[in-house]
Order: C-alpha cells, then sequence, then structure tokens
C-alpha cells in the first residue's frame, strides 16, 4: 500500500533504526558481560591450593594457588619493558622462603612493599631482630623459564658460595617445577570489563549523536512551522509522479523541497537558498566523505546528505538537481567569487537590518 505525504514525512522524522540497534546491542553486550564477570568471581569461584604441596614439585600450571611467606630475596631479574625497569607491568622474579624451602615468586609492586619486612629480617645480621609475621599471597601457577632459571642458580651460588652451589639439573629439587605469579588473579575479569568500558563509550558516541540528529530534527520542524511549509510538503510528497527518490527513499526531492531522514531530518525549500555547495574531507590526500551545504537567505547554514566516500554520481546527480532548482541570484559551488559575493549578502542583509530598525 503506497504511503500518503503526511506518512513518508513521518516516516523521514523517525530516529534511524540503527540508533536503536546500536542501543540494544550494547546494552545487552553490558549485561552478558556483568553476567560473565559475575559467574566466574562468584559462582564459579576456585578455591586455592597450596603452593609447598611437595615443594611445588609436579605442580601443574595455571592453579589459583597461595604461598605463606616466611623470607624474601632481592630482585633476582626483571622482565618485560626493558627501557624502564620501573614499569609497574614488568615481571618481577624473586626467591620467598617457607619453612625452609624456596619457591619462585613473581610480585607485584603492591606486595612488595608488603613484604619489605620480611625481605629485611632475611638480610639482618642481627641476631636479636624480631621475626615479622608471614604474610600470605595468592596467584596462578606458571612455568619457570629456562633463561630464568639460569638466573635463578646464578643468585643462589653467588648468595651460598662455591661450597654450596647447585646446577641447573637440581633446579626442581630445590625450587619446585612451577612459579607463583602474585600478578595474575584467577578470577581476573579485565576482558569483560573492557568490553563494558568498550561498550559504554559506544553508547556515548551514539548518544551524541542522536542528540544532534533532535537538534536538527527541531531546528527543521521549527523552520516548517515558521514558514508554513508543512501541507504543501505534505501534498508534493503525496505527488508520485513529480518527486525524485535517492538513497533508500532516505532522500526525496520534490518540486520545491529537499528531504531527507539518511543523517537525521532535514528539509529546505529551493527558494530559500542563497548558496550551495560541496564539502570534501580529506585525509593524506584521500577523500573520506562528501557532503552537500546549503546557506539559506537568513543565513541558516544546513550540511545534508553527507557520504563516506568521494561524490558519486548519485550524489552529484542530486546536487546538480538543487542547483538547478535554486534561484538564479543564489551562489552555486565553492569558488572564490562566490565566497566573496555570499560574505557582501551577508554584510548587506545585516546592513539592511540596521537600515530597517
Amino acid at each position: 500500500m503506497e504511503m500518503n505525504g503526511e506518512q513518508k514525512l513521518k516516516k523521514m522524522k523517525r530516529t534511524p533504526r540503527w540508533i536503536i540497534w546500536m542501543y540494544v546491542i550494547c546494552i545487552l553486550v553490558i549485561i552478558g558481560a556483568l553476567g560473565v564477570r559475575y559467574y566466574r568471581t562468584e559462582v564459579n569461584k576456585s578455591e586455592p591450593i597450596d603452593f609447598t604441596t611437595n615443594g611445588a614439585v609436579g605442580m601443574n600450571t595455571n592453579q589459583h594457588a597461595f604461598l605463606k611467606i616466611e623470607g624474601l630475596t632481592d630482585e633476582v631479574a626483571i622482565y618485560g619493558n626493558v627501557e624502564n625497569k620501573y614499569d609497574s607491568t614488568n615481571d618481577r622474579y624473586y626467591i620467598a622462603f617457607n619453612n625452609g624451602y624456596m619457591y619462585i615468586v613473581d610480585l607485584n609492586y603492591d606486595t612488595i612493599k608488603q613484604l619489605k619486612a620480611l625481605q629485611d629480617y632475611t638480610y639482618s645480621t642481627d641476631e636479636n631482630a624480631k621475626k615479622p609475621e608471614a604474610v600470605t599471597v595468592y596467584g596462578m601457577t606458571e612455568e619457570i623459564p629456562e633463561e630464568l632459571k639460569k638466573l635463578v642458580i646464578d643468585f643462589y651460588n653467588k648468595s651460598v658460595g662455591k661450597e654450596y652451589s647447585i646446577t641447573i639439573e637440581e633446579f626442581e629439587d630445590y625450587f619446585g617445577s612451577v612459579l607463583l605469579n602474585i600478578r595474575k588473579d584467577a578470577n581476573d575479569t579485565t576482558i569483560e570489563e573492557l568490553v563494558c568500558v568498550i561498550s559504554g563509550f559506544t553508547i556515548y558516541i551514539v548518544a551524541m549523536f542522536h542528540i544532534m540528529a533532535a537538534v536538527t530534527k527541531g531546528k527543521t520542524k521549527k523552520y516548517l512551522k515558521k514558514n508554513d511549509y508543512e501541507e504543501e510538503l505534505k501534498n508534493q510528497l503525496e505527488d508520485e509522479s513529480n518527486i525524485e527518490k535517492h538513497y533508500k527513499d532516505k532522500v526525496i526531492l520534490t518540486k520545491d523541497y529537499y528531504v531527507e531522514g539518511k543523517n537525521g531530518f532535514r528539509v529546505f525549500k529551493y527558494s530559500d537558498v542563497k548558496w550551495v555547495h560541496i564539502h570534501y574531507l580529506k585525509r593524506y590526500g584521500a577523500t573520506i566523505a562528501s557532503s552537500i551545504i546549503v546557506y539559506l537567505k537568513d543565513k541558516t547554514k544546513i550540511q545534508c546528505l553527507e557520504i563516506r566516500s568521494a561524490a558519486t554520481d548519485e550524489f552529484l546527480g542530486i546536487f546538480n538537481t538543487i542547483c538547478e532548482r535554486v534561484p538564479e541570484d543564489s551562489f552555486k559551488g565553492y569558488t572564490n567569487e562566490n565566497i566573496k559575493g555570499y560574505k557582501q549578502y551577508k554584510k548587506e542583509l545585516k546592513k539592511n537590518k540596521k537600515t530597517e530598525i
């Protein structure tokens, strides 16, 4: 069934469907991410195992574990940002002590500060020094890189002297099969949180576009009401024999009006146009967007029909049709002559208003 003029105009005024869909999709994604986060942190929470079990020999990787640290060495090695050893994302490896056994741990800055008293006690020569309370830390088990094993062996041998030095073959007997990475959380929800942030930012961008579209719609409705154009426009939209449709009926050219619902609701009457030209947005020498800019006789600026590419034949056809239908004394195209002519027009318009006052 063919729509009448009023129905066509109402359709043009509607909020673009993609905006509604973006809201729905982003909200569903956020709900889903929060649901996964809740499941991982509350429902499927893993209980940590004792890292000292069998001296960490034969222990699997990627296990949630805890270790009660009773002593700590100085830093054995740093992996990561070699240009900045203070980067908080770097891996910092230490030897931790528990009940006379040694374990390799990867610590973050907060844990290092927490263990400072135990570290000082480990190197203290004061026989009367009071031993600090042990600190329990939590993390994930990881494979020990071969390079790190060599560094640990060298560090240990320098500390105990040649008489008690050990070889790489004895490493597992002294330090276990895996290390404990304190910087990793068993219930790490970084991905879920990142998804929520990206979705939230997307909603913000879409909302900004939605608001701008609503403002444009309000200005257009005010323009139609002020000039009493709406009934005439409805009648012309109803006359199928005298209208041109473009961009899946989102742009309609009637005998006297340009009507757009593609990038927000925009309408202008050709007889009101003083200057029309094409604006090209370029990046690195290439045109990435094209739009038609219209200035009405009251200096109102309307940016319409924006496409994400260089001007196409359909785009140029619409522009040429507008140029054919605007008044003879209108400026057509972006030239120095037209720029100067429009500036002069604005000066004269301002001068005439002052004279009227």
